[in-house]
């Protein structure tokens, strides 16, 4: 009888467990081991956030336990990659003494979140908040109940980061938050960011009805404002302006976790791991890389966006290369290709979210549509949630 192929996973993310639910589904345990590797104990979507700031959710009603892979035939190792050997086809995690092997590696780790490398952060934790961090939220909703009047500054501090609406939606619900509060007449609230428009990967269309929500709004938004210091409630930027604060919500910098930037993963010069735009392979035989902690660049300046929806869309068509390979025997089978669609919702508060709508890989350059926010994008928004909830871990 056949030796079962080992396919480890690092990340219990969109990517992961995408990955691990598709394979899982096609192949037995008899003949695929699989096995999924993470630090976190739980999954929760960053989406989640918006809803905790909104105060329609509570963080821990919306933590899912990875163990629960278990259940489906998966392996769950709750621990921490600290090498990743392409050379030896291994990864050694902190606590297991024994090398993991694996016939098939897929690097689902996702970005990490930076806010050290901000000049003056740590020093503002009261008034500061990373809106990326799912702990911090709550308080940063309490504050924003708690204030009478004054300056809440909404800044991207550097690209690329996670989900590009993510801040826009952030600044948009937190309008919401002072219009119910009663406190909005005396609260101005500004956006920073270092592009020259809002969503870039996006293009100039939806970037500036973007920014006309934005400006509906009164949300003042200040562009290629590139953040350089945090010092006494005030914000220095490259360009030599500077804007008080009595609220700071930070997008902080992201960058690929200490392990990949200790392995052979990288390429020259590049901060995130180099993928084929249509398999995700990496130059390593057998060795995948789906999600945030990727780079797939459109052109010089352009790059996939850092957003679960393409991990998830990577994680498909990997998943079916190796289901291809160790069903067949056959590497050189043709496969379906990435196809650099992806969507998202846009929340705007009041139960409403806006519906973006994505083609990168698109034969005439890459084409984005953002429908008018509705009462039916938001309940398919939160459907979003619980489908793949469903899929990957609670049924």
């Amino acid at each position: 009888m056949a030796t079962a192929k080992k396919v480890l996973i690092l990340g219990g993310g969109f990517g992961g467990l995408t990955s691990a639910s598709l394979i899982r589904k096609s192949i037995s345990q008899e003949k695929c081991q699989i096995t999924v590797i993470d630090k976190n104990q739980y999954f929760m979507m960053g989406l989640v956030n918006l809803w905790i700031l909104s105060g329609s959710r509570r963080l821990e009603d919306s933590q899912v336990a990875l163990n629960k892979l278990e259940d489906k035939g998966i392996k769950c190792l709750n621990d921490e990659i600290i090498s990743i050997d392409t050379s030896d086809n291994s990864v050694t995690t902190r606590t297991n003494n024994d090398k993991l092997k694996y016939d098939y590696l897929i690097v689902a780790l996702g970005a990490e979140l930076a806010p050290e490398r901000i000049n003056g952060f740590e020093e503002n934790d009261e008034s500061c908040f990373n809106i990326y961090d799912a702990k911090q939220v709550p308080h940063l909703r309490e504050k924003i109940l708690s204030l009478k009047g004054g300056h809440v500054v909404v800044c991207i501090a550097d690209i690329p980061y996670k989900c590009p609406p993510a801040p826009y939606e952030v600044s948009l619900l937190i309008n919401d938050i002072l219009v119910k509060n009663g406190t909005r007449d005396s609260i101005d609230l500004n956006m920073y960011v270092p592009t020259p428009t809002a969503l870039p990967v996006a293009g100039p269309k939806v970037s500036q009805d973007v920014v006309n929500l934005l400006n509906y709004n009164h949300i003042n938004f200040y562009p290629l404002h590139k953040l350089k210091v945090i010092d006494k409630r005030t914000i220095e930027f490259e360009n030599g302006s500077r804007t008080n604060y009595d609220v700071l919500v930070i997008i902080p910098p992201h960058q690929v976790p200490q392990v990949i930037r200790d392995s052979n993963l990288l390429e020259g010069d590049r901060r995130w791991i180099n993928v084929d735009r249509f398999t995700l392979r990496t130059k390593h035989k057998n060795v995948f890389a789906i999600g945030d902690v990727t780079e797939i660049r459109l052109d010089q300046t352009i790059t996939i966006p850092k957003a679960g929806i393409f991990a998830e869309g990577e994680a498909k068509i990997v998943s079916q290369q190796i289901i291809n390979e160790i069903k067949s025997g056959n590497s050189d089978k043709e496969c379906t290709k990435f196809d650099g669609k992806g969507f998202c919702f846009m929340e705007i508060g009041n139960q409403k979210a806006g519906y973006i709508d994505v083609d990168l890989y698109n034969e005439s350059g890459p084409t984005t549509r953002l429908d008018p926010p509705s009462d039916e994008f938001y309940r398919k928004k939160l459907d979003f949630e619980r489908s793949r909830l469903n899929k990957w871990l609670t049924q």
